[in-house]
């Protein structure tokens, strides 16, 4: 699947480059655009955002019709989303399109959106089609409005993509209400194979340098990555520290 909205650090592009899950389950505890499982899907899927306008967004998006998707508006130059009679979840879920790569709906039309660069990929019809053809693909997926400790306690693919320390201020609820200590301890305790997501510099866990990564505003970010768990049957999937599985 192609990405359902855009998101500041989202994973979608760099997603086919961490490991696959191996596991029928796939938790993201930082949910955000969920670009790892966007790009895997699996049998079930777990999302969870402290954000509710995220969780909103993404019930929105779960338990909308095709048709329901395909008609949304196009927002004029000159007016809002709000100026549109929609549900508070479609509200947010167009208002992420009216700019690229936010921490945030916008209720205006950006001047990347007006200048009507890359039509297909931007909002507008094609974009509507292409997202209501996806519904199907996300009718398992739960979206939880908790924050990361209270994640069920499963076997499952962990894809662990929090707010980043030195980097991660923009977002509602960034990096200042993380106690990254903590996360820690509780990413090395989780069942399954574990993916943890950081930038350059980052020393919370044992990260190792992963790739240097094209962000959705052009952007340049060196990614390093923390991987931990076990396989269904205890074996580790992959060298702790490593960064191929």
């Amino acid at each position: 699947m192609r990405p359902f909205f855009t998101f500041f650090g989202g994973k979608w592009r760099l997603a086919p480059k961490y490991p696959a899950p191996t596991h029928a389950t796939i938790v993201e505890p930082f949910a955000g655009s969920a670009g790892y499982s966007v790009r895997y899907n699996a049998p079930e899927v777990i999302l969870l955002d402290a954000d509710p306008i995220i969780i909103g967004v993404w019930r929105y998006l779960i338990s909308a019709s095709a048709d329901e998707i395909r008609s949304l508006p196009d927002v004029a130059h000159d007016r809002t989303v709000d100026d549109y009679d929609l549900c508070q979840g479609a509200r947010d879920f167009v208002g992420f399109w009216m700019n690229k790569a936010m921490t945030a709906p916008c209720n205006r039309p950006s001047k990347w959106l007006r200048s009507g660069i890359r039509p297909d990929s931007s909002w507008g019809q094609a974009t509507r089609d292409r997202i209501a053809s996806q519904l199907p693909q996300i009718r398992h997926w739960q979206a939880l409005n908790l924050p990361w400790w209270e994640a069920p306690d499963i076997e499952a693919t962990w894809y662990i993509d929090p707010p980043y320390k030195v980097r991660g201020s923009r977002y509602r609820f960034g990096s200042d209400r993380i106690d990254y200590a903590k996360l820690g301890a509780w990413c090395r305790e989780r069942e399954g194979r574990v993916i943890v997501c950081e930038n350059e510099g980052a020393d919370w866990l044992p990260f190792q340098p992963f790739a240097d990564a094209k962000t959705a505003r052009a952007n340049r970010s060196a990614e390093v990555v923390w991987y931990g768990g076990s396989t269904n049957d205890g074996t580790l999937p992959f060298t702790l520290g490593d960064t191929k599985p």
